[in-house]
């Protein structure tokens, strides 16, 4: 566990809860709360657990091209060697464990989940899951991107506190950057992995760092060439689109499910994409376990570009938040149950995960001869 990012998340929620705070009238929070629709936030709930499977249907292409000596051939060139609801169960562990425990190491246990099953080695699992934020950010990104090129004919100058030009400018550099990276990383990752080795050669900064970041170039180039054919990649890719489009219509219904009306502007298509964009993209900030004030601070930034009611975004962010978290946390316990665990297995599992994990980094290291991507002979 890594004290000094656990600070670093505790001062970044801090500051986030005290300016979501500050100012709030909070009889008005209530009145708002007390007149929610409860089903229609409750379908909102619904399509979160719908993104989450289309996350899970997008994992298994990206592990389908995948060695795994555990696991049975599939019957067929179409078929797959791994079930949705397995690889759901896993998934949704995963996101339990981000969701309710220091460090976000719901990916490490995952990965040490699925590796324990299947026989791969960790870091070819946790390529995969690497490979997965970059779709999702270059998602997102093309999200913000189409909806600030929207913004100026759905809003006026004077109701926007940000300028759209200036954003769409940061997303489409962001696209750009994102798009090219990942030709870089597959084309070139050996040259680029040198080129990192010696800046960090002429510069102050410890080895420690040097060796992390060439691991991750070479973990995440790795990833990339086991696929053979662009296929998985195309298609984890279209789904990562329609994952956050899914995200963005679970925005709308918890949005309509409140009285009071938000600006049109925010429920129309372009809000919409900007709101979970923006709201995600985020998140990448460290913040307590749960993003807890990270979330909610991002979420009435996004309203307060469209002139929402204060009270009123606050009283959204805290409901949705909540309720996102207690369904995970229901739905985590529960997958968590299925791997054939207990409620007191979790610390361990947390710890085993990390340790593997970093095993398997360090073995590749130490064993020049032995593929970073191959299959992984359990000791």
């Amino acid at each position: 566990m890594n004290i000094r990012r656990i600070g670093l998340g505790l001062l970044v929620s801090a500051v986030c809860l005290y300016f979501v705070v500050r100012g709030v009238q909070w009889s008005e929070v209530v009145r708002h709360l007390s007149e929610i629709d409860l089903p229609l936030f409750l379908l909102s709930m619904l399509l979160m657990l719908a993104a989450y499977f289309l996350m899970t249907w997008r994992w298994r292409f990206l592990l389908d091209p995948l060695d795994a000596p555990s696991l049975p051939a599939p019957d067929n060139a179409r078929g797959s060697r791994y079930t949705l609801p397995d690889l759901y169960g896993k998934m949704m562990t995963g996101y339990f464990f981000n969701a309710f425990f220091p460090a976000r190491a719901g990916d490490l246990v995952r990965a040490y989940l699925l590796g324990r099953k299947t026989g791969m080695r960790k870091t070819t699992v946790l390529a995969t899951i690497v490979i997965e934020k970059a779709f999702d950010g270059i998602a997102l990104l093309l999200m913000l991107l189409l909806s600030l090129m929207l913004l100026p004919t759905v809003t006026t100058e004077d109701s926007a506190a940000i300028s759209p030009d200036l954003l769409a400018w940061v997303a489409g550099i962001g696209l750009v950057a994102a798009l090219g990276g990942l030709a870089l990383f597959y084309r070139f990752s050996d040259r680029l992995a040198r080129v990192v080795e010696r800046f960090f050669a002429i510069t102050p900064f410890p080895g420690w760092m040097e060796r992390l970041a060439v691991r991750l170039i070479e973990t995440f180039a790795g990833g990339l060439h086991v696929f053979k054919s662009p296929r998985p990649l195309a298609l984890a890719g279209g789904i990562s689109l329609l994952v956050w489009v899914v995200v963005a219509g679970m925005f709308l219904v918890a949005l309509q499910s409140f009285r009071t009306p938000f600006p049109p502007e925010l429920v129309s298509p372009a809000g919409l994409l900007f709101m979970t964009a923006l709201v995600n993209l985020g998140l990448l900030v460290p913040a307590l376990p749960g993003n807890v004030g990270t979330y909610e601070a991002l979420v009435v930034a996004a309203m307060a570009v469209f002139r929402a009611d204060k009270e009123l975004a606050v009283a959204f962010a805290l409901i949705f938040h909540v309720g996102q978290l207690v369904v995970t946390l229901m739905v985590g316990v529960i997958a968590f149950w299925a791997q054939n665990m207990s409620l007191a297995d979790i610390r361990p599992v947390e710890e085993r995960a990390e340790s593997e994990a970093e095993r398997s980094i360090e073995e590749l290291e130490g064993e020049p001869g032995v593929p970073a991507f191959g299959p992984e002979v359990e000791r």
